[in-house]
């Protein structure tokens, strides 16, 4: 059943360190300078007002749209309100080494409004009904440890070289997720046999599970660090494919009955392309052989059971 979309996310904050750590005393890092980069690529101003905890100073900082200005600030954790946008949030930044923020541009309504299947964000993410008007995140790059046994130890991390576009599905055929600046760390979840690398967006999703949940960064982009030989090898979904993601265990039937024969049970974490449904919308017609089963059979599952990805709007009507 498909569900109206209430707002459109118009903001994106995205926090990422710079490629410098910086190593601090036990006794902490109050009264210590750090410098903040803030990157507007906004068409509007971007101001920060921070209030210090522990004594620190409080600021006011104000970027104009489409630039970048660098700020030295003291070491601590305080209290902000963000502006940006024509929106307002609220939370914490914690000042305790170089930082990075990125505003990416202003976004407004989403392309695929009322398609439950598709990435957005819903009236089921935000149960009050209020406005799901950011995602902020802070990316923090873990420690690295020295090398030991002749290798990297420690998360894998990709540091972007230039601009780089970050897709929706491993191809460049997919959608495109954001623009991520030069100089920003991702921290990679897993990559493709074809070596695209998978990162956690960190954002509401809609069911989305298995590798539908990550976003993809193409071969020979930017610097690896850490231990990305060990990163596991994932099944990375086709672009301009509907596929169904199955939240529990689903018959595959041979024909649109369900007194005919269970061909396979799809689990979850598997899935299946989805060819078309039948004229009275109670059946779906799947294809194993796109998906990650490694099976090349179709069948048919209930239509109640459909927890679809994709581009799904289009979908045929099938006779069987």
């Amino acid at each position: 059943m498909k569900r109206k979309l209430f707002s459109a996310i118009v903001l994106v904050l995205m926090v990422a360190l710079i490629l410098t750590t910086i190593t601090f005393a036990q006794d902490g890092v109050e009264g210590k300078l750090f410098p903040v980069e803030i990157r507007n690529r906004t068409d509007q101003p971007v101001s920060l007002v921070l209030s210090g905890t522990q004594g620190a100073r409080p600021y006011s900082l104000t970027v104009p749209a489409d630039s970048t200005q660098k700020f030295t600030l003291q070491g601590n954790v305080y209290n902000h309100t963000t502006f940006a946008c024509g929106e307002s949030a609220t939370g914490t930044l914690d000042v305790s080494k170089q930082l990075r923020l990125v505003f990416t541009r202003c976004f407004g309504d989403a392309p695929n409004w009322g398609e439950p299947t598709m990435e957005k964000v819903h009236l089921r993410d935000a149960p009050q009904g209020k406005k799901w008007l950011f995602q902020y995140s802070k990316q923090v790059s873990p420690e690295i440890a020295p090398v030991q046994n002749g290798g990297p130890v420690g998360a894998c991390e990709l540091t972007t070289s230039e601009e780089t576009t970050t897709y929706s599905r491993p191809s460049t055929a997919a959608n495109v997720f954001a623009e991520v600046g030069s100089g920003i760390n991702i921290q990679v979840a897993a990559k493709t046999q074809d070596g695209w690398l998978g990162f956690d967006p960190g954002v509401a999703q809609a069911a989305n599970i298995g590798s539908f949940r990550l976003r993809w960064v193409p071969p020979g982009t930017g610097t690896q660090s850490g231990d990305c030989a060990s990163l596991p090898v994932v099944w990375g979904p086709p672009a301009g494919i509907c596929f169904d993601m199955p939240m529990g265990n689903t018959n595959v039937y041979d024909n649109p009955d369900v007194n005919s024969t269970v061909a396979i049970v799809l689990h979850v974490g598997e899935f299946a392309e989805i060819l078309g449904r039948t004229s009275n919308g109670d059946w779906a017609e799947v294809d194993l052989k796109p998906g990650n089963t490694g099976l090349n059979i179709a069948g048919w599952v209930e239509a109640s059971t459909l927890n679809m990805n994709g581009p799904c709007s289009g979908l045929p009507t099938i006779n069987p």
